[in-house]
């Protein structure tokens, strides 16, 4: 066959597969050693796609491809990238991902993949491990992120609880389902409501205390409520790490209440889980050993690549109950393929981002990595108060909520804040808004490479926009 653009000469390929690699080392080094290096994308000018319609040599393409992305993304792997949970990946997990597209493994069956499949079980077992379940009763599948993994969760605590929707549907129950999630939680749980087609009306968003934690006592009033009503309480969700504060349910007291209402107890630990692999922080995690589902995001904690998150399941059976479809169309070992146990039917083989890392340093390794992140934030905290900025959120992860403690400060001047650290290249924060209604500035530390050095640059980037602001 004759080479083409579509597969080119060996010799190409390993032209393009080196220059590749020194685009990619040039990039780190940018971000490690330039302290003026961007970090948002640049406005100058506008960036077209390339071209379909104009072939080009794939040489040139792939420098114009990388000169397209130094300028036209936010960096989220820079050292002061301290907006949402998106960490640089390291090395081996990008070499992982890298591989994995290569061979391009196909994960629908076991018997397609054996290694690979055998792979990301002994990842889900271990990960259950971590937060304190028995390996033998540990399942569950990776999923592209928490939106998957929550919907998914969602699902299995319909199964479980009302086994005649499988093959009736909603129209079989005798009342209407509901859920129950912090006001703090994540939007994905009321996405997931409505994909199971209960409607965002079945969502029932409980209030958060002044640490933004669900409060027990309302969630216990709403249950009580609903079934002197006739609604039909069947999941829980605690948060463990909410995406604006880092706040923490309390998950013990909530398993309690949802045992005594026979209700499926899921704890979204996306980012927050994190906890469970630094020994120290596991006992703020007090309770998650009781959940029935826990969601978790590689790729939030354990500097993976997008796309890389994880559904855990206690119970056997359930995801099957959920997902297991007959077809004779696919050859297969029965339930246990994974196909049967997710929403993906082709699935990609996304434990090897995780595998590489976690197999070259190990557990101690990431705990050692995210311990230094938490000091970080603790710097931060320590530098904020002593230049007048006050913390406005309780939490021992690594996320800190502040505000000018000087004077009130509305969503347009903290939005400007952001703006000129942005700008500045001294960081980049984001501008929740809090269930209360306030808006704070907030920066998580969540880059293995950031150091001590960037702190104290965001600290002088903020003071100087908070002035320009003024």
């Amino acid at each position: 066959m004759e080479p083409s653009a579509l597969d080119p000469d060996r010799e190409t390929r390993e032209v393009l597969w080196q220059r590749a690699g020194e685009l990619i080392e040039a990039h780190l080094a940018r971000l490690r050693d330039d302290p003026d290096a961007p970090i948002v994308p640049h406005r100058s000018e506008p960036l077209p796609p390339a071209s379909p319609e104009a072939p080009t040599e794939p040489r040139v393409l792939l420098e114009r491809v990388v000169a397209a992305l130094e300028r036209g993304i936010v960096h989220v792997d820079h050292p002061r990238y301290f907006g949402l949970f998106n960490p640089a990946p390291s090395p081996l997990a990008v070499l992982g991902d890298v591989l994995t597209s290569a061979y391009n493994p196909q994960l629908a069956t076991r018997g397609h993949a054996p290694w690979p499949v055998a792979v990301e079980e002994e990842l889900i077992r271990a990960l259950g491990e971590r937060f304190g379940w028995d390996r033998a009763s540990t399942f569950g599948a990776f999923a592209s992120g928490g939106s998957e993994a929550n919907a998914t969760a969602l699902e299995c605590a319909l199964a479980a609880t009302f086994p005649e929707v499988g093959q009736g549907g909603l129209r079989a129950l005798p009342g209407q389902p509901s859920v129950y999630v912090s006001a703090e939680g994540h939007a994905t749980i009321g996405r997931a409501a409505r994909l199971a087609g209960l409607g965002t009306r079945a969502v029932r968003v409980i209030p958060a205390d002044a640490r933004q934690r669900m409060k027990p006592a309302a969630l216990r009033e709403a249950l009580a409520k609903d079934r002197a009503d006739g609604f039909l309480p069947f999941m829980v969700v605690a948060t463990a790490g909410t995406t604006s504060s880092g706040a923490i349910d309390p998950i013990a007291e909530l398993a309690e209440i949802a045992a005594r209402a026979r209700a499926w107890l899921h704890v979204d630990a996306a980012w927050g889980g994190l906890a469970a692999l630094v020994p120290e922080l596991a006992a703020v995690l007090d309770g998650v050993g009781r959940a029935d589902s826990i969601t978790f995001d590689a790729h939030k904690v354990m500097s993976a690549p997008m796309g890389t998150g994880t559904i855990l399941v206690r119970r056997p059976g359930v995801l099957e109950k959920v997902f297991a479809d007959p077809s004779g169309y696919m050859p297969r070992d029965g339930a246990s393929d994974p196909y049967a146990r997710s929403i993906q039917w082709s699935r990609r083989f996304l434990g090897l981002r995780i595998l590489m890392p976690l197999a070259a340093i190990g557990w101690h390794g990431y705990a050692t990595s995210l311990r230094r992140q938490v000091m970080l934030a603790d710097q931060l905290r320590h530098g904020l108060r002593e230049d007048g900025w006050k913390i406005v959120n309780d939490t021992p992860l690594p996320i800190v909520c502040f505000v000018d403690g000087s004077r009130p400060s509305s969503r347009r001047v903290l939005d400007a804040i952001a703006r000129g650290v942005a700008e500045s290249a001294g960081g980049w924060v984001s501008v929740p808004r809090l269930s209360n209604g306030e808006s704070v500035l907030r920066a998580c530390v969540n880059n293995h490479r950031t150091e001590a050095r960037d702190i104290d640059r965001l600290l002088a980037a903020l003071d100087g926009a908070r002035e320009a602001a003024r």
